[in-house]
């Protein structure tokens, strides 16, 4: 098959990227700039460069469906939020596209929403409250004893405002504008372990599933150091909502282990790291649905992966981290860049400062902030519930 992989930025898509080439089939790549890692992994037939689909929806559709019907591409995987506006626009893309419906997307993807949804379900979420207001947010903050509150539509640790675990603080709620268009949650701070898991369904069905944890963290945001493990539960409430949603695409769940199981925190309509614990033959059948009735394809606890250049630069913003860094890069686990035999995408990871440059741009802001490079990442394909024109 002909598969195009987007935002292939991402280390997740970049994986992607590989099983589908290692598995024999035509790999094409884009992204908003052609840096983008994944771009240039030796399984990449051809790569393209987009428009924003965040700033230039029209013009972004339009540049996939023109890539779709040049190449003939048989599926389109979207690797991030890129997919609400293509499933939206979907009619005008002449491919299948390996995700959901819209409106399926965004109840999973505005938090809120995600809540109420688990609740009806009878599935275990955190106390609740929906802000839209610095006033109210103010009064909700003063509810609980402990608390985290973000966005609705949020991702990757930016802009966390807590008074509990390792992020307290770092946020001062006047940086904090929630509105009735952009609403925030508030949430009683869950303590416990952090627990993830990824899966890919088919039409309602769980046909591959990955749990993990991510033992090393890079400014207790995003995981550098990810490991697999048996966590059944997780699996079973991934299954209750892929049948009530019918959910037909990659869909990714965080979780936080108590004394009571697993509490429901958020949920990525996406694929996300564990697609690295998998392998290219359990990923490619479950996608292109070549999987028998015998249940899902479920990775083996102890599947190691690292971020050795997130690792690296761990060492260089934290010193206390260094002995423990050091012993994680020179332990042997295999690095999401740097596979054997495709060197290229590790080189570009390191041109990621230039997508932080832009983003500083698009903020016209000269001085530099902790979440910069997490935040560059996203800034030009998110999906905030407003921007689908």
């Amino acid at each position: 098959m002909k598969v195009l992989v987007t935002s292939s930025r991402f280390p997740h898509a970049l994986c992607e990227i590989r099983h589908f080439g290692e598995q024999g089939h035509t790999v094409y790549a884009a992204d908003t700039f052609g840096s983008a890692p994944g771009s240039h992994s030796r399984y990449v037939a051809e790569s393209f460069v987009t428009a924003s689909p965040t700033f230039e929806t029209v013009q972004y559709v339009d540049d996939v469906a023109e890539i779709v019907r040049s190449r003939g591409i048989d599926l389109v995987v979207p690797a991030f939020e890129e997919a609400l506006y293509l499933a939206e626009h979907r009619a005008r893309v002449p491919a299948p596209i390996f995700c959901p419906s819209l409106e399926t997307l965004a109840r999973l993807h505005d938090k809120h929403r995600f809540v109420e949804l688990s609740r009806s379900l009878g599935l275990p979420v955190p106390r609740t409250i929906v802000v839209r207001s610095p006033r109210e947010l103010r009064r909700a903050i003063a509810e609980l004893p402990e608390y985290i509150a973000r966005a609705a539509y949020s991702r990757g640790g930016v802009t966390l405002l807590t008074n509990a675990g390792p992020l307290a603080g770092r946020v001062p709620i006047d940086a904090c504008h929630p509105t009735p268009l952009q609403p925030w949650i508030v949430q009683e701070f869950v303590h416990g372990t952090d627990v993830c898991s990824f899966s890919v369904a088919q039409h309602g069905r769980i046909v591959a599933h990955c749990t993990y944890e991510h033992p090393k963290t890079i400014e207790h945001a995003g995981g550098i150091l990810f490991e697999s493990i048996d966590e059944p539960e997780s699996l079973v409430l991934a299954r209750r909502y892929a049948e009530a949603l019918k959910y037909h695409g990659q869909i990714s769940f965080d979780f936080m282990r108590t004394a009571r199981g697993l509490v429901l925190l958020e949920c990525n309509p996406r694929p996300t790291a564990g697609v690295f614990m998998m392998t290219s033959e359990d990923l490619c059948d479950a996608v292109l649905a070549r999987v028998n009735g015998k249940g899902p394809r479920i990775v083996p606890a102890g599947v190691r992966r690292q971020i050795a250049v997130a690792i690296m630069r761990d060492m260089v913003r934290n010193w206390r981290e260094i002995p423990s860094d050091l012993a994680v890069l020179l332990s042997g686990i295999e690095d999401v860049y740097a596979a054997p035999g495709d060197a290229m995408p590790a080189l570009y990871s390191l041109l990621s400062y230039g997508q932080v440059r832009a983003y500083r741009k698009h903020l016209a802001r000269r001085g530099r902030d902790v979440s910069d490079l997490v935040a560059a990442q996203f800034f030009d394909v998110l999906w905030d519930g407003t921007r689908r024109s």
